[in-house]
């Protein structure tokens, strides 16, 4: 017999079916879909046709008098709570969403629909409970706010939008619940869940509330950890959060050097150093991120800022130099090369800044020309998530070979692999990566059930989520490629005062070197040698065009500042 997700589920099975609560039965289930997560017009219409029902008739007073034994002597509640209790959850519910339908069964209706989202959370198939708690909510809030089946329901949504990882439901669940008044064997989850909603509100003090309460011993607690250290950072409390970062680091020191949180956390402490204008601190803080990791390519590129506002020229050089290998010709930087011809400029390199403002300007200019044409071409939502997608998916195909064929690709691959990393499309993408896994359990369902009335209500479900969620990432999409398009315009029109600058220090330089005054030849910040590495213990050779994996991060540049 198949063990029930829920703790206790059978005796809620029997409480709800010896239980008969008033309230008009509704079958517009879709329109409440439609209500909670905004589905278009078209698909609105579409289900609403589907359905095929009618709403019935009030229940008339003998109808209520007789509504308790009806629930406890009727055949089919018999039946279907023989079902739920065994553990037959498709066969449950089949009847129940038979039983749903039928006006006999009104006064019924939250308890049935209640059970029968019990029985598709058993079956993992969380969007379509969540769907059907989400009735009961509404239904009850209306009819009878004091229903038990409203405060279960709600309970039941928050655990399915949590499996699914779903923004909507989850906001819509904590909105109507007491955290602390959740069952206790799941109040870590809406507390971690709670303060995401709060963090993402920008109301730092209420996620912090809510991200202590998670208790160690749970599965959230390294997560809500790291949001507090997070949350703590965003109000500015710098030296809490830096604390509330190495504490983390500490907990998972065990867990693995490139282990996810781990990494986080190491990249968290960094940054409110950085924050904390601890520049060399900062410096040493990135170089503990492990280089076999997505994060060290970022953390590279964040310590060079730190070298930058230290003043440390030639280690920030250095850096670059790894951050413009062809190990990384595929990531999004526009910003680097920019910088780079800045420290350039104040160690009057010019011939180097020129280049660089050069590649910056080769190797971006058509990036912008591109984004730029298909904001100008695509306007629906659709179009433009079905090309992210297609490069998604080529492109990851395409790495695992080292062939990158990017013909015909109306968006640039580098924009796209950057937005891909935006917290919010990660977030939306793993939402439409859950329904996916949920289309597939139907799929797997026996060929009865999935042709049944219930089998195909999940599918409606699932299909019209799917479209809607496809059409939110095609504007989210769109949304990042506008500050794409935004950041692009603002570093070319800087770009142009760049080059000005440039020629203008260029023919200063000449007219000194003309009028006799010898440029005097220094080290860029430090007058460290090659001897200085070899008595180190590294071995040093001079860089000769070659680019080798194990080498980037240790490259030293060497060079003088032109200066006088």
């Amino acid at each position: 017999m198949k063990t029930p997700i829920f703790p206790c589920a059978r005796s809620l099975y029997k409480t709800a079916f010896t239980t008969a609560l008033p309230g008009a039965f509704t079958s517009a289930l879709t329109v409440a879909l439609v209500v909670a997560v905004g589905l278009p017009a078209l698909a609105q219409s579409r289900a609403r046709k589907s359905t095929s029902s009618v709403a019935p008739r009030s229940p008339s007073p003998s109808s209520r008098s007789s509504s308790s034994s009806l629930s406890q002597n009727d055949p089919l509640m018999i039946k279907a709570r023989s079902l739920a209790s065994g553990g037959q959850y498709q066969e449950a519910s089949k009847l129940l969403y038979q039983m749903s339908r039928l006006p006999k069964y009104a006064r019924e209706s939250a308890q049935i629909k209640y059970i029968l989202g019990l029985m598709l959370y058993e079956m993992r198939l969380y969007q379509s409970a969540a769907f059907v708690f989400y009735d009961v909510v509404r239904q009850e809030s209306k009819d009878n706010p004091h229903s038990k089946y409203l405060r279960q329901s709600l309970e039941k949504l928050a655990l399915a939008a949590d499996s699914l990882n779903s923004d909507v439901l989850l906001r819509f669940a904590i909105k109507q619940i007491d955290p602390d008044q959740f069952p206790a064997s799941n109040r870590d989850m809406m507390y971690f869940r709670t303060g995401e909603v709060k963090l993402g509100e920008k109301d730092y003090a209420a996620a912090t509330r809510e991200f202590v309460k998670v208790r160690s011993s749970s599965r959230y607690y390294l997560r809500a950890r790291y949001k507090l250290a997070l949350a703590l950072s965003e109000a500015n409390e710098l030296d809490k959060a830096l604390t509330a970062f190495e504490d983390l680091v500490e907990q998972t020191k065990n867990r693995g050097v490139t282990d996810p949180t781990r990494v986080s956390a190491l990249l968290g402490r960094a940054r409110v150093l950085y924050q904390k204008h601890q520049f060399e601190l900062a410096y040493e803080a990135y170089r503990e991120i492990p280089r076999d990791t997505e994060q060290w390519h970022e953390a590279l590129f964040e310590s060079t800022w730190s070298m930058l506002r230290d003043g440390r020229f030639r280690s920030a050089l250095s850096n670059f130099h790894s951050l413009h290998s062809a190990f990384f010709e595929d990531y999004y930087q526009p910003e680097s090369l920019f910088l780079r011809s800045i420290v350039y400029l104040y160690i009057c390199k010019y011939d180097e800044m020129e280049k660089t403002i050069g590649l910056f300007e080769k190797q971006y200019a058509p990036v912008q020309r591109n984004v730029n044409d298909l904001l100008a071409s695509l306007d629906n939502p659709i179009d433009i998530y079905k090309e992210f997608v297609r490069i998604e998916n080529e492109e990851i195909s395409g790495r695992k070979t080292h062939k990158f064929n990017r013909l015909g690709y109306k968006l640039p691959a580098i924009v796209a692999r950057q937005i891909s990393k935006e917290g919010d499309v990660r977030r939306t993408f793993s939402y439409l990566e859950n329904l996916e896994t949920e289309r597939g359990r139907i799929y797997a369902m026996p060929g009865q059930w999935k042709s049944s009335g219930i089998g195909q209500f999940v599918n409606r479900v699932i299909e019209a989520r799917t479209q809607s969620t496809r059409n939110f990432a095609g504007r989210l999409i769109r949304h990042h490629l506008q500050v794409v398009q935004s950041e692009l315009k603002d570093l070319f029109e800087q770009a142009g005062f760049l080059h000005f600058e440039m020629l203008s220090s260029k023919k200063e330089s000449l007219r000194k070197q003309i009028a006799g005054k010898g440029l005097e030849k220094q080290r860029v910040d430090e007058d460290t040698g090659r001897s200085y590495y070899i008595q180190n213990g590294y071995d040093y050779w001079p860089f000769k065009g070659e680019y080798w994996l194990d080498e980037l991060g240790n490259y030293q540049y060497v060079g003088v500042k032109a200066c006088d």
